[in-house]
């Protein structure tokens, strides 16, 4: 199975920042000389800005971009589907697979997107990554890097950037393109990126996940 490790390191920046931030940062850096050099000095100079604020700064910029007037959100589920019946599925799916993997969820729920990166780093099942990240992270993260067109310069959409790209890189698709959202799901007229109740996303990874 191929390395996915660089996503727990991304799983880490965008969590509730906390006294851990320069560790953070350090083992991102690290991981994009090795994985993006050509974003290397760019980053750079994006993430030395936003490690001059304050800790309570931080938090503020943080609440601001996910929370309080949030620009998006971080439950990749709910951006699927809102309310929907198929996020509780995707909870409950989500759920037995951070279980076997050993992932710890702490307060949050198993589609916050933290949580579902540090998933894709431990899972130990090709398949499962392959659908995890190409029909569920994927869609979510593009649907979330539209919601920063407007804004030039911003930290998390930066990182959200290499999130998507990584994504991109890692996962093809093969024989999963039928589940991929369709191309109007990105127009911007939608709320979610499946708006419809009768919408399916995945039937493996919903109803009939592959044999482990």
């Amino acid at each position: 199975m191929k390395n996915l490790n660089h996503y727990k390191t991304l799983a880490d920046l965008f969590r509730y920042p906390d006294a851990n931030f320069q560790d953070y940062t350090a083992h991102f850096l690290a991981m994009i000389k090795k994985e993006l050099p050509e974003r290397q000095s760019e980053l750079q100079q994006i993430i030395a800005e936003h490690q001059q604020l304050s800790l309570k700064k931080q938090e503020e910029y943080y609440l601001k971009t996910f929370d309080v007037q949030a620009i998006c959100y971080l439950d990749i589920g709910y951006i699927l589907f809102g309310e929907d019946y198929k996020r509780a599925q995707i909870l409950v799916n989500l759920h037995a697979e951070h279980h076997k993997a050993g992932v710890d969820c702490g307060s949050e729920l198993g589609d916050h997107l933290p949580n579902v990166l540090t998933l894709l780093s431990k899972t130990t099942v090709p398949d499962f990554a392959e659908e995890l990240g190409f029909i569920i992270v994927m869609p979510a993260v593009r649907f979330m890097l539209m919601k920063f067109e407007k804004i030039e310069t911003h930290y998390y959409k930066a990182l959200l950037e290499v999130l998507y790209e990584l994504l991109k890189r890692d996962f093809k698709g093969e024989d999963l393109q039928e589940y991929a959202p369709p191309e109007q799901a990105f127009s911007g007229k939608q709320e979610f990126v499946m708006s419809s109740p009768k919408s399916v996303i995945c039937d493996t990874f919903c109803h009939k996940q592959k044999s482990h």
